[in-house]
């Protein structure tokens, strides 16, 4: 709020905004919810359970499945126990039969938290939502329909009777489209037009925001006024954007927009006072923040605010300041017409994506360099897409002939908006892979808003700040330049190898990923885990930015939580070669992965058992696995026992990894009678029961075994009984579930680790 004043802020304001913390520190401590008996998240962690609760929302379905969110109310656990509870279950199941709103159901399963992955991390989204448990059925029972709230029913019911109108009078995707643009449902679209969507950056059109709520408030306010007049319009209005804010899901953005158009009409209709746009948006943030303190951590409330608050601090300044530079040569009729239009378009696209761009590169760590341009084309035609597919849908539901007029001329705006955004869309290098971190997120907004208050001030004030700049500029730049140059020098420095092995089996979740790097700095990286984003991130950590290429990749087997992250890896890097088994597998991200090597000219080489293949330093790879030819085994689920196993040899260290070679791959190493004896061992398949057996762990002997596996999963890995047999032979085990990623450092003679304990 600062940067609307431009005199310094008065002192009651500062100590207001001083309070106003201390009050949202105290409403946050407060806002974790006790779990005891009677809460259904006290029983995560049981088996067999049988649940009982009632669809408190509208369900999310996709082309396989429903997401639904229940209101707990009984549980009965397996040793006959009933208990009355309360709280949020979350519920995937598949598709049909459809549960819809209101329906009390019964569901036997598994009941735990959240299940999460490295890419998403479900369980504090859904935990900002008061949601901490998810029931994996077995079984799912309708009891009974209609146990929901009445008026809940009934705009569903209307938002039904809405998709299925648009449904009759639209085609795919256009109907899609509208749907998720007047409805919020999106679940319509197809994963290729969502993708370029997401490409062009265009997600937003797709989103509710406060452009529908806006043109919803207009629609209301000139229909209603002539019937009801000004006040009773105006509650009329208030009721309607209610109504809607609830038929669309109430998303944070949703809420957001509702607040301020319901802020809007309050003062603007009811107490007949104009209005402050900047009030009314941290008023609404911070309603929402006092009901539920965690929004603020909701990614669709931070892109939303800052959105709107980018077309509030610059749109307007830089409208005044175009319109005063065009009207000396065109004239104040043309100058004030060609600003409108840049600030409807181009301005406006520029404000919002300056305040949101360090909230995309943080959180999805990727930069769409077409998006101002596809914005630009894309943006004028979506006024003629609510408004005449708004008329469609409504005139639809009465009469639906007359809808149906007014849907072909929606179409014409839906299909010019799909057809550019597969254009943009198949640009080659649309989007680049750019994140910045927790400090650089801060240093982007520190400059943005700083730059932002210079604006605001008066010319004289700017005057005065840049004599003193110039005075100082000569030791100022040199000051800057040395700087620059140490900071770039250490960086250098650090990043130089220090005459060490070094093994880092990085923390990919629920997936292997190791990354080698020998004295002299060659690199290799063995698999590449599940989540691209999570491999790209750990590579930045382990490979200075200057640096462009890694020696070796291996793939061990075809399996997509070892290989899935690596076809993007060819995009950023120059590789070497490609070590793969040589299998002929149709997996569609194995197949990625060899068309991404094909595609960048990348040797591919299928390796066999007693192969050596020399990295240099002294440092070598031994191939113990696969000793088949590489095909696929007849025997369904054996791909595994195909993995390529290597034994990494450094003067005195030894280390062996296996993928997820079993007990049969186990059986043919210790058959061909090679050397397996290693200091440290990467268990097999993650610690699975079927893998690191008695015979294979007597023969490797190994001081340390390092477990790649991801938090709580699904799996039950490592295996009790895995790690009785590593207890046994008197080994060590890391686990990078338990220490997250872990670094092993030899020089041939001696060894350490490291574990960063995320």
């Amino acid at each position: 709020m600062a940067l609307l004043f431009r005199r310094r802020p008065p002192v009651g304001l500062c100590l207001l905004m001083i309070g106003a913390l201390c009050l949202g520190t105290a409403r946050y401590s407060v806002a974790d919810r006790e779990i005891d008996a009677g809460q259904i998240a006290f029983y995560n962690g049981r088996d067999d359970v049988e649940l009982v609760g009632i669809v408190i929302d509208e369900p999310q379905v996709s082309d396989s499945w429903q997401q639904i969110i229940l209101e707990a109310e009984k549980v009965s656990l397996p040793d006959g126990k009933n208990q009355e509870v309360e709280g949020l279950v979350l519920l995937r199941t598949g598709q049909y039969p459809e549960m819809p709103y209101g329906a009390r159901l019964q569901i036997d399963g598994l009941l735990e938290a959240p299940f999460n992955n490295p890419e998403f991390n479900q369980r504090e989204y859904w935990a900002r939502h008061y949601i901490y448990s998810q029931i994996f059925p077995t079984q799912v029972m309708i009891l009974s329909e209609g146990n929901g709230n009445p008026i809940k029913n009934g705009i569903y019911s209307v938002k039904d009777r809405a998709r299925q109108t648009i449904r009759s009078m639209l085609p795919d995707p256009e109907m899609a489209l509208l749907t998720g643009i007047l409805l919020g449902d999106d679940s319509g679209i197809p994963p290729v037009l969502a993708e370029q969507f997401r490409v062009t950056g265009l997600t937003h059109i797709i989103a509710i925001s406060g452009f529908n709520i806006a043109i919803l408030t207009g629609i209301l306010l000139v229909a209603s006024k002539p019937i009801l007049g000004q006040k009773r319009s105006a509650w009329f209005v208030l009721l309607g954007i209610t109504l809607y804010t609830i038929l669309v899901g109430a998303d944070a953005a949703v809420v957001r927009a509702a607040i301020m158009g319901a802020l809007f009409v309050i003062a603007a209709r009811l107490m007949g006072r104009p209005t402050f746009a900047p009030a009314g948006l941290f008023t609404a943030a911070i309603v929402m923040t006092v009901i539920n303190p965690f929004i603020l951590w909701d990614i669709g409330f931070q892109l939303s605010f800052a959105a709107t608050l980018g077309l509030m601090l610059y749109v307007g300044p830089v409208s005044q300041w175009a319109e005063g530079r065009l009207q000396p040569r065109f004239g104040p009729e043309y100058a004030r017409k060609a600003t409108q239009l840049m600030a409807e378009v181009l301005f406006a696209t520029l404000a919002v994506t300056v305040v949101t761009l360090p909230i995309i590169l943080y959180h999805f760590g990727q930069l769409s360099l077409i998006s101002p341009l596809a914005n630009l084309f894309v943006l004028p035609a979506q006024p003629g897409v609510m408004t005449w597919g708004g008329l469609a849908t409504l005139t639809g539901m009465v009469i639906p002939d007359l809808g149906q007029l007014f849907a072909w001329v929606a179409w014409l705006f839906l299909a010019w908006t799909i057809s550019l955004v597969r254009f943009f869309a198949s640009f080659r290098g649309a989007t680049v892979p750019l994140s910045i971190s927790p400090a650089g997120f801060v240093a982007v907004y520190g400059l943005i808003f700083g730059l932002t208050w210079l604006a605001y001030q008066k010319p004289e004030r700017r005057s005065e700040l840049s004599g003193r700049l110039g005075q100082n500029l000569g030791w100022t730049t040199v000051l800057f330049g040395a700087g620059f140059v140490a900071i770039l020098a250490t960086s250098w420095a650090l990043s130089q190898p220090d005459g060490n092995l070094h093994v880092t089996f990085l923390d990919v979740g629920q997936g292997d990923a190791t990354f080698i790097q020998t004295p002299s700095g060659r690199q290799i990286l063995v698999d590449g885990g599940a989540y691209p984003t999570v491999l790209n991130e750990h590579l930045g950590r382990q490979i200075p930015f200057w640096d462009r290429d890694i020696d070796m990749i291996v793939a061990t087997h075809p399996d997509a939580d070892h290989v899935a992250g690596l076809p993007g890896v060819f995009d950023r890097y120059d590789i070497g070669r490609l070590i793969t088994n040589g299998q002929k597998a149709q997996e569609a991200t194995y197949q990625a992965l060899l068309a991404a090597a094909a595609g960048s000219n990348t040797p591919i080489h299928p390796c066999r058992a007693g192969e050596a293949i020399e990295i240099g330093d002294g440092v070598r790879l031994e191939v113990l696995n696969p000793t088949t030819d590489g095909r696929r085994p007849t025997a369904e689920g054996h791909d595994n026992e195909l993995s390529v196993a290597v034994r990494l040899v450094y003067q005195h260290f030894t280390l062996l990894m296996t993928g997820d070679a079993g007990q049969d791959a186990e059986r043919a190493m210790l058959a061909a009678d090679r050397p397996l004896s290693a200091v440290v061992y990467k268990a097999g398949h993650h610690g699975a029961k079927s893998s690191s057996s008695v015979a294979f762990l007597d023969a490797v002997r190994p001081q340390y075994v390092v477990i790649s596996v991801g938090e709580e999963n699904r799996y039950g890995h490592p295996h009790p009984e895995t790690l009785q047999r590593v207890t046994e032979v008197g080994a060590v085990v890391l686990r990078t579930d338990e220490l997250g990623t872990i670094e092993v450092i030899t020089d041939g003679e001696a060894m350490w680790w490291e574990a960063d304990g995320n």
